[in-house]
């Protein structure tokens, strides 16, 4: 009796030992190209050595190391390793530091020789709203998404409800948001038990001020990894059939000016995708902020015009705690030639009354639901569905792909 005794002490003592070696957060991101590269990124207290990792293709003998840097964050060390050099359309395994227990993830095909699959929604943490974020995170497991884009506002660390809360709970909030997807999409949730892939939009809930109105490094931008440093507008190609252009409604950039001026020059090179999409926080077609507010007014002058000119398909737009699909849109009125704005920002929070669509000229469907979408690219088409937490398909829209014959002055001419 001593001797079992003694062992359930001895394993009660080494239990928060072994925790203590476990990431307080683990994720993952890209950079650079999905079929050949990942992120991983963690968290541990201060205090870690060098970080490193071990890798091997699923079903190999051999593990290779890989080491990264590391940035102190208040009392945590936020790890980064970039592993290049994958092979396309594989799952690898990985183990962090001194974990004994072994991660996974895939990456994307180079063609479009299976259907690929993104989640995409905004508006996701919410405070007391968690038990919605849960529910809609298990609907989107279900759906087995390569990745998921969360169209800003993600842990709603920023605001006047939060000002008195300090550092150290907005540290503590994102990292339950990381631990959360975690356990619901990615280890345990998403398909064979992989990590899924996040790449973050920036929303006003997400950041203080603009880049010239602060010097201080904002906690959203340390804890996440981007292209450019202190810079979340970006686009990221998935082989030779699909382009995602993810930009900052006014947080951290200007709408205008230099971003503006990058978004046409970055569509003019994305001409070539089959599949083309945007994404980002602040809608040009809100269902319930109004159509005068701000930014709003500043993305239709700057932006909708340069996806009209090169032919965005469908844009991604949230913010509004709502469900909508708009008409297609060009040049300020219903053209089937048009661009077709979704959204609204509904991912994880209380839903929000919507303008009724006898009143709101673009509006072809809105409610208060809760909803994400799950977009599946296929060699056929474009099909995205609204699904609800309950995972029935509320909406949904189709597009065959965009082959190109010819550009001319910037249009762009199909078959």
């Amino acid at each position: 009796m001593v001797k079992y005794l003694r062992s359930w002490v001895l394993l009660g003592l080494l239990c928060p030992l072994l925790e203590a070696l476990e990431p307080v957060a683990i994720y993952l991101t890209w950079v650079k190209d999905p079929t050949t590269t990942m992120v991983v990124q963690w968290q541990t207290p201060t205090g870690t050595t060098l970080p490193q990792l071990e890798y091997q293709i699923k079903g190999d003998s051999t593990w290779k190391s890989a080491k990264g840097h590391s940035q102190i964050v208040q009392e945590y060390d936020v790890h980064r390793i970039y592993l290049e050099g994958l092979t396309e359309d594989n799952v690898y395994l990985f183990k962090v530091q001194d974990s004994k227990r072994e991660y996974s993830f895939q990456t994307m095909p180079k063609k479009l020789t299976r259907s690929v699959k993104m989640a995409i929604g905004g508006d996701a943490y919410h405070a007391g709203a968690s038990e919605i974020f849960h529910r809609m995170n298990r609907m989107i497991a279900f759906n087995h998404p390569d990745f998921i884009v969360i169209g800003g506002d993600l842990a709603y660390t920023i605001g006047t409800k939060n000002l008195l809360k300090g550092p150290k709970w907005a540290m503590a909030r994102w990292q339950a948001f990381l631990r959360s997807l975690q356990r619901t999409i990615g280890q345990g949730g998403g398909q064979d038990g992989r990590l899924i892939p996040l790449l973050p939009l920036v929303g006003n809930h997400d950041v203080n001020k603009l880049k010239d109105k602060t010097d201080k490094p904002e906690l959203f931008y340390e804890i996440f990894t981007f292209p450019e440093v202190g810079k979340a507008y970006r686009s990221l190609d998935f082989g030779d059939y699909f382009s995602l252009v993810m930009l900052d409604t006014g947080h951290t950039w200007p709408v205008e000016g230099d971003q503006t001026v990058w978004l046409e020059n970055t569509l003019k090179t994305k001409q070539p995708f089959p599949y083309l999409l945007a994404a980002y926080h602040v809608a040009a077609y809100p269902s319930y902020y109004p159509y005068t507010e701000g930014n709003a007014v500043n993305i239709r002058k700057n932006w909708v015009p340069l996806f009209e000119k090169y032919q965005v398909p469908f844009a991604f737009e949230h913010h509004n705690h709502t469900y909508k699909r708009t008409h297609p849109i060009k040049e300020g009125k219903v053209d089937p030639s048009g661009v077709t704005y979704l959204g609204d920002g509904s991912w994880g929070v209380h839903t929000r009354p919507v303008d009724t669509l006898k009143k709101t000229w673009y509006l072809e469907k809105s409610g208060s639901i809760n909803c994400c979408y799950i977009v599946t690219l296929s060699p056929e088409k474009c099909l995205i569905e609204a699904k609800n937490s309950q995972g029935e398909v509320i909406d949904q829209i189709s597009k065959p792909p965009f082959w190109v014959d010819f550009i001319e002055d910037g249009t762009r001419f199909s078959r």
